[in-house]
């Protein structure tokens, strides 16, 4: 399924949808009287975390998923090395339509997501023992960025909805651009 993005400005447009609270995709570049298609299936994703031990900076390899989605960063001691081992573990989920990032150890842990190679989003987990979730529900939140102005973000449950940027001819001053969704 796709949905499309049209620019019906004379301004580049960049738009951003996130599905829940999963960034789909940032910044999409659509020029004027121009549309581009987003797939809105979720696309395989991975995920890699980093945190800071001891003034050391510690990332974790990294795993992929696709769609709802478990993980538990944590420090491990390797005796035998005289070093700590930071490691991410995917400990599946309770919620299918929740990503659920928790750690156990003390400094906070930045978990990056990313999608076709590119890090979509950052999610920055301080409590441990307590899981931070996004929701990855069938909700549609769509915002563009024209002329230096973002505009107020539209919803759809439609994953083949077409999100038109226009000018916005109501009271407001000339400049102001909304979106339509149909």
């Amino acid at each position: 399924m796709s949905m499309n993005l049209t620019n019906k400005t004379s301004y580049q447009a960049y738009f951003t949808v996130l599905k829940g609270d999963l960034v789909v995709a940032a910044h999409i570049p659509v020029s004027p009287d121009a549309l581009a298609e987003l797939l809105t299936d979720l696309p395989p994703s991975s995920i890699f975390a980093t945190t800071t031990i001891d003034g050391n900076t510690y990332t974790t390899a990294t795993q992929s998923f696709v769609g709802a989605a478990g993980f538990l960063a944590q420090v491990k001691q390797v005796l035998q090395q005289g070093t700590y081992d930071f490691e991410l573990v995917n400990v599946g989920y309770s919620h299918p339509n929740q990503l659920q990032l928790q750690k156990t150890c003390i400094a906070p842990v930045i978990f990056s997501l990313r999608t076709n190679g590119q890090v979509e989003q950052n999610v920055v987990v301080t409590d441990s023992f307590v899981a931070t979730t996004l929701s990855i529900s069938d909700t549609y939140t769509i915002y563009a960025v024209i002329n230096g102005v973002t505009t107020e973000a539209v919803q759809t449950n439609n994953p083949q909805a077409t999100i038109t940027v226009v000018v916005d001819t109501t009271s407001l001053e000339s400049g102001y651009f909304t979106l339509v969704v149909s």
